[in-house]
């Protein structure tokens, strides 16, 4: 059965980069770039209260503010504004992604049990002033319960400047900003958050606030119970700022390149009943003055208020020498904090050195003072810091925090990497590779013979490494080694134990271990299998799925599939549509943005897709206007374990029934199936176990489907595409191979004889090195956000699949496989689509196709595409007559490492 599409896109913004599976801490945050972490802040639903999804989506063509359905997923608002004068408590708004020039004004109030929640998707949204505007982008006014989570910026443009805030938050209460990224105008005396007339419980929260040059947080009048926490802060005139509001807490958060005229922390008159802990405060720029401090807390605001545990290092002397002082407290300065702790007993476990921020993953020691001293029972403490990751420890070092863990970093990042009795383990590089430093020489005695070096430290002479996987290597302990990092790629994803042996001076060793886990899984095929049939009740209820629902498939533990799968490969099929719109196949409990079929009322149609696995689930969303049933074929799992690796292999045709390649000239009868070579085939080996197969069936004359098979595998009970007469259909599907190195195409046409196209792209072997890593699916590309891109008629363009349409660092390797949808949309004319990695010239487009498509027709199809150099850069060549845009939606990719 089957065919299929995408949705209408939303722009990935210019100037953000995606976030990787992978994360590298970079705390040198660039004014340009406005990340947004996407945490999601966890709400409650009251029964008496609403629990229904607004949508937004102001790049869907359907959308409309005032039209009928305006606000479902069929129809969404196309601004930010109506859907919040139509949520009530209990409300989730949906914001696709996109940038939303309309400043958004919200008086709605929810409540403890039913909050209303404004989601972006993916983080990826943008609220920003329009031209001529004077406000905030963003103000809650007389609001309550209401949260905003995940909007990677929120401003006015560049272009302005406002004396305005980019957040205003006025006479509300209970209010949530977390995730966010928040400009602030160019002269606004209220900086990036304003929070006034009276607010109370505010939180901001995992954010980024950066690129102005005033303020960061500015609160005034009368609230109380506020939370700054976990924020990174980059402000001139002055980070945080409280004057009149009580009981605020200022908590790991981190400020960086304050100008020393500004000061990062103050609390003003009569802001009592403060706590400011696990703070971080470096990097001051500037002019330094006598009269500021980098925590400045006055007299009427020191009654019942408490400083600790922070890194406080004004680090920046002025012209004629003097340090900016560290803290004023109750109108006396003080240098530091042991002049502080002695003359009012407060920043008792205060540290006045170099947090080592600029650079954190080249640092020559690990005595990183942040590290391992936090107070985890802080005040506004969360559990998962900036990037939504806990706190880890750092076990080589002495735990010198306090309370429950008493080993979180302070600021608003914790450690990106572990450390295990003097192990270092950094991210891992592609699929299978693992970076390696070790600092023993440097922090540990020699623990053979306790007390046997008196005084400190044993340096090492060098260090011997055990990979686990059969291989070691032994390496000086010079200074060289210890700043940079030692690379190992291991031949097979899977999970191994590393042990680092320090050979010290005193003649004696001392071993440490850690256990690594590479990104990447291997690919095992079974016979495509059906998990689910909405039509009878097959892995979900007889029922078909309603608009705007959902329906959660149990993949793992079922027919084969182990418990740790990471992602299935599977066909998707829709049919009995009762409306128009699209499937959208995500890990379990997840949502996307993105699609993953099409459809219109009546329309049987199908796509393969490689969808990642959550709790060994994935969920399916029919976002149309009318319900459908859903049917869903699973043909392979990745996992870390035994299977195989993938190689591309040249687009080669091996297949096309209309000229006898691969096979005869003839068609193929319907109830029929036709046995194919892979194996042997120009560069796929003998042992291949599967293959990546884009099948297309032409010159129909009737209705039917076609299904793929190991060859001999018998009758099939699944399918991979559905076929109309006259329709040219195509998808691209993991064919598992026999023994006898073939697959078998089989018409299940009825009484439809029928043309069979395959051309093979890639495969699967146990010594192929491609490891794939699943990602949230995201839309790296679409030419219906670029003025001037759509892709002329017999004409070929360039797209970079990195995301942000090539202005974005890229998350993935260079040369990587992507997994992905390929769509074209707004045809003028009759033709295909090719895609191939981006030459010079184009003169290396094959003579194959990903997908054929009618004038007015939407349509789309999975691809495995090699892609060339660091922007993952592919050529898009449109074989029509007339102009057609194309979007890209990426699932993950292989890792050739």
């Amino acid at each position: 059965m089957r065919g299929c599409c995408a949705q209408s896109a939303a722009l990935f913004p210019r100037g953000v980069a995606m976030l990787r599976p992978g994360r590298v801490v970079s705390v040198a945050l660039a004014t340009s770039a406005l990340l947004g972490s996407g945490m999601a802040a966890a709400h409650a639903d009251s029964p008496t209260d609403s629990t229904s999804v607004i949508y937004v989506d102001g790049s869907n063509t359907s959308c409309t503010d005032t039209g009928a359905g305006a606000g479902s997923v069929a129809a969404p608002f196309c601004t930010i504004q109506p859907a919040a004068d139509a949520a009530v408590a209990g409300d989730t708004v949906e914001i696709s992604k996109g940038v939303y020039r309309n400043a958004v004004n919200v008086t709605s109030t929810g409540n403890a049990a039913a909050p209303i929640v404004f989601h972006a998707v993916g983080g990826l949204a943008s609220i920003v002033d329009g031209t001529g505007q004077t406000g905030p982008a963003l103000t809650l006014d007389g609001a309550s319960y209401v949260t905003f989570e995940g909007f990677e910026g929120v401003g006015p443009t560049q272009s302005q400047e406002l004396s305005v805030a980019g957040v205003q938050i006025k006479a509300s209460d209970h209010i949530t900003l977390d995730g966010a990224a928040v400009l602030g105008a160019t002269n606004s005396k209220s900086g990036a958050v304003y929070v006034t007339g009276g607010s109370s419980d505010v939180t901001v929260s995992r954010s980024i606030m950066t690129g102005f040059t005033n303020g960061g947080i500015l609160v005034d009048g009368g609230g109380s119970g506020d939370v700054f926490s976990t924020n990174s802060i980059e402000a001139a005139a002055f980070g945080i700022s409280v004057n009149g509001a009580t009981g605020t807490a200022i908590t790991s958060n981190s400020f960086y390149a304050q100008n020393a005229g500004g000061e990062p922390i103050s609390l003003a008159s009569g802001a009592t009943g403060a706590t400011i802990e696990n703070n971080i405060v470096s990097g001051l720029s500037g002019t330094a003055s006598t009269s500021t401090s980098s925590i400045d807390v006055a007299a009427d605001s020191s009654a019942g208020t408490v400083l600790d545990y922070n890194v406080v290092f004004p680090g920046n002397w002025d012209g004629v020498g003097v340090m900016q002082n560290a803290y004023s407290w109750g109108g006396a300065a003080y240098s530091g904090a042991a002049a502080l702790f002695q003359a009012t007993g407060q920043g008792q476990h205060d540290l006045n050195t170099d947090p080592e921020t600029s650079n954190i993953l080249s640092v020559k020691s690990l005595a990183v003072p942040q590290w391992n001293s936090a107070n985890g029972s802080a005040p506004g403490m969360l559990a998962t810091d900036l990037y939504g990751d806990p706190c880890t420890g750092n076990s080589i070092l002495a735990v010198t925090g306090s309370g429950t863990p008493a080993y979180c970093a302070r600021g608003a990042f914790q450690p990106n990497y572990t450390v295990t009795n003097g192990l270092q383990v950094l991210e891992a590089v592609g699929a299978r590779s693992v970076d390696l430093a070790s600092y023993m020489g440097q922090t540990l005695t020699d623990g053979t013979s306790p007390g046997s070096v008196p005084g400190g430290p044993t340096p090492a002479v060098s260090y011997t490494i055990n990979w686990g996987d059969g291989i070691s290597q032994t390496v000086p302990a010079s200074s060289a080694y210890v700043s940079t990092a030692t690379l190992h790629t291991y031949a097979k994803p899977g999970t191994y134990t590393i042990t680092q042996t320090s050979h010290l001076t005193v003649g004696a060793s001392m071993s440490a271990t850690t256990s690594f886990t590479t990104v990447g899984s291997n690919y095992t095929p079974i016979n495509p299998t059906r998990l689910l049939d909405t039509r009878k009740g097959t892995g979900a209820p007889l029922a078909k799925v309603p608009a705007g629902k959902n329906v959660t498939v149990k993949i793992a533990g079922l027919h084969g599939i182990p418990a740790d799968a990471t992602a299935v490969a599977m066909n998707l099929t829709v049919a009995d549509a009762t409306g128009n719109g699209y499937l959208s196949a995500a890990p379990g409990g997840s949502s996307t943005s993105t699609s993953n079929v099409n459809y219109t009322a009546g329309q049987v149609v199908a796509n393969s897709a490689i969808v990642p696995l959550k709790n060994g689930s994935i969920t399916i969303y029919n976002k149309g206007t009318g319900s459908t049933d859903v049917i869903a074929d699973v043909s392979g799992y990745f996992a870390q374990s035994a299977g195989g690796g993938y190689a591309d292999a040249t687009l080669k045709r091996i297949l096309d029934t209309r000229n006898g390649t691969g096979a005869p000239v003839a068609q193929i009868a319907a109830n029929t199936g036709i046995p194919v070579t892979v194996a042997g085939v120009d560069a796929i080996p003998s042992g291949a176990t599967a293959v990546a197969v884009h099948v297309t069936v032409a010159d129909t004359t009737g209705n039917g489907w076609i299904a793929a098979e190991a060859n001999g595998a018998g009758t099939p009970g699944t399918s991979i595409l559905n076929y109309g007469k006259d329709q040219i259909v195509s998808n691209t599907v993991i064919v598992p191979v026999a023994p006898d190195g073939k697959i078998e195409l089989y018409n299940g046409g009825g009484h439809t004889p029928v043309d069979l196209l395959a051309d093979v792209s890639g495969y699967f072997t146990t010594t192929a090195p491609g490891s794939y890593v699943p990602i949230t699916p995201t839309r790296v590309w679409d030419t219906r956000q670029l003025p001037g891109w759509t892709i002329p008629a017999d004409g070929t363009a360039p797209a970079f699949l990195e995301g942000d349409n090539g202005n974005a660092e890229s998350p993935f390797p260079a040369n990587a496989t992507l997994v992905l949808n390929t769509t074209v949309t707004n045809t003028k004319g009759s033709g295909y689509l090719t895609v191939y990695p981006y030459g010079t010239d184009g003169s290396g487009r094959p003579t194959v196709s990903n997908l054929n498509f009618d004038p007015g027709q939407t349509i789309a199809n999975l691809a495995i595409l090699p892609t060339s150099w660091t922007h993952q850069e592919v050529a898009v060549f449109n074989g029509s007559t007339g102009t057609a845009d194309v979007v890209f939606d990426v699932f993950g990719y292989y890792a050739n490492s």
